[in-house]
């Protein structure tokens, strides 16, 4: 009976000691993985950055000297080290990513900013309808030889605040040693008093101005029909 206790004694600690063995290896092999892993990683981001002449980021470069010294060290291996070995590597993971998003803004930045002596305006399609309009106008009132009759008003006081906002939005993007004018806001504030006093309940001039435009449009079919 003793000598069974031994034997399956002996069998037992034989048994731990190869589930031991083998959760050591396994744990170690994990181990070499990640540093192989984090080797390559490290490689592949420093001839990234040699290529283009700029310095690792701190905040990269403090995470993979933690790791190295981490690898380096090795102790005896428990299932928190394991924990640990990821921990460190979510936080190289972090500091790689945060440094590509730094980067990658930097360059989006550098690449939608317009060139030198430029000025770049963002403008919908309503303003730009509205200013090209505009412009056009302007440009034939401005040149000497123009003879042109009609007349173009806007439509409604809807369309004149888009047309004075389209104005003020491409007045405000000069820089102010290089504007014409003394006061953005004189200009802005002069055009919205011509709205305002136009597009009121009754004005005087604007029901002068609509009985013209009335009889015009009586007289052109009897002037059609002479």
């Amino acid at each position: 009976m003793i000598v069974l206790l031994i034997v399956v004694g002996l069998l037992a600690a034989l048994l731990w000691a190869c589930w031991s063995s083998a959760r050591s290896y396994y744990q170690h092999g994990r181990i070499r993985g990640m540093d192989e892993a984090v080797r390559q990683i490290v490689r592949g981001i420093g001839r990234h950055y040699e290529m283009a002449a700029r310095a690792t980021p701190e905040g990269v470069s403090k995470a993979m000297a933690d790791i190295k010294a981490m690898f380096s060290q090795r102790p005896h291996l428990k299932t928190k080290d394991i924990e640990r070995y990821h921990l460190q590597l979510s936080i190289l993971a972090d500091a790689i990513g945060e440094a590509c998003c730094s980067k990658g803004q930097a360059q989006g930045v550098e690449m939608m900013a317009p060139a030198e002596g430029y000025i770049r305006v963002d403008l919908s399609v309503i303003e730009l309808l509205q200013l090209s309009r505009l412009a056009h106008l302007g440009f034939l009132h401005m040149m000497p030889n123009y003879r042109g009759l009609e007349i173009q008003r806007f439509s409604d006081e809807l369309d004149a605040q888009e047309g004075t906002r389209s104005i003020y939005k491409l007045e405000s993007a000069i820089p102010l040693n290089e504007r014409p004018f003394a006061d953005l806001i004189t200009h802005y504030k002069g055009r919205e008093q011509l709205i305002s006093d136009w597009w009121q309940p009754t004005p005087a001039d604007r029901v002068g101005y609509v009985r013209g435009l009335g009889s015009l449009v009586a007289l052109a079919p009897a002037t059609a029909s002479s």
